[in-house]
């Protein structure tokens, strides 16, 4: 969608490049995982993707008359911010991002994940968030057992 104008939503032409771009992020994902099984020799049932083509076939319109399309609302959701209002400590920089090393911040127990950058290119995304969660997990546990007290530690790993 490019634009909402006069009763019309004037859309692109390029239906058939981004379902593209997704079905070969897909693949390429599910590649990724099924190495990651194979790898691991983990026992997993291999995944077929449908072959779905219902996108492909459809007419490319250029615009869309809101009221012959009976459409009332349009919400336009062009991106995504952070809300980190909750977050009432000094752990922030100028352009108000977290100030942290691998998710975790100068206070114990304040850590993050799944912001891009974190720790690498796909720390923001799917493909890579569960990586910086295990490193976060293994932080907050470590810093867990070193806060017991020795006796408790010592029940703790037998």
């Amino acid at each position: 969608m490019q634009a909402v104008t006069d009763g019309r939503i004037l859309l692109a032409h390029d239906l058939n490049d981004n379902l593209a771009k997704a079905d070969k992020f897909e693949a390429d994902f599910v590649k990724n995982v099924d190495q990651f099984i194979a790898k691991n020799e983990m026992d997993f049932p291999e995944e077929t993707l449908p072959n779905l083509r219902d996108g492909y076939n459809a007419e490319d319109v250029g615009e869309l008359s809101l009221k012959e399309a009976n459409i009332t609302s349009v919400i336009w959701a062009t991106g995504y911010g952070f809300d980190f209002s909750m977050v009432r400590l000094s752990v922030f920089d100028s352009d108000g991002f977290p100030i942290q090393r691998r998710g975790a911040t100068v206070y114990a127990g304040l850590d993050f994940a799944g912001l891009p950058w974190l720790h690498n290119a796909k720390s923001g995304l799917l493909l890579g968030v569960g990586q910086d969660a295990a490193h976060i997990s293994k932080t907050i546990a470590a810093r867990w057992l070193r806060s017991l007290p020795t006796q408790q530690l010592r029940e703790q790993r037998s």
